[in-house]
């Protein structure tokens, strides 16, 4: 919210850093992903992940802001695209 306020609360943004937690997850665990668990890293670890996850994020919602914006204004803009390319095939 405070890197990118106009996009305030947006319900499944989790879903979006999830990949970016395993692979850097995958970085300090080995082994089978069903038998990892955090409390195997240190607070320094896990500081950095968190740290590492945030920025990733952060830049991928730089890219999609107005996606989530009132109006949603990168949406309609992708719409009226899809509706263009269809009007041009049909």
């Amino acid at each position: 919210a405070i890197r990118h306020p106009a996009s305030g609360y947006v319900q499944g943004i989790n879903d979006l850093v999830t990949p970016f937690f395993v692979v850097f997850l995958s970085e300090y665990l080995e082994g089978n992903i069903e038998n990892w668990t955090l409390s195997d890293l240190t607070k320094e670890k896990v500081s950095n992940l968190e740290a590492d996850c945030y920025w990733c994020l952060s830049k991928l919602l730089d890219g999609m802001q107005d996606h989530y914006t009132f109006a949603q204004p990168g949406i309609q803009r992708l719409v009226f695209k899809l509706k263009e390319l269809v009007r041009r095939i049909d």
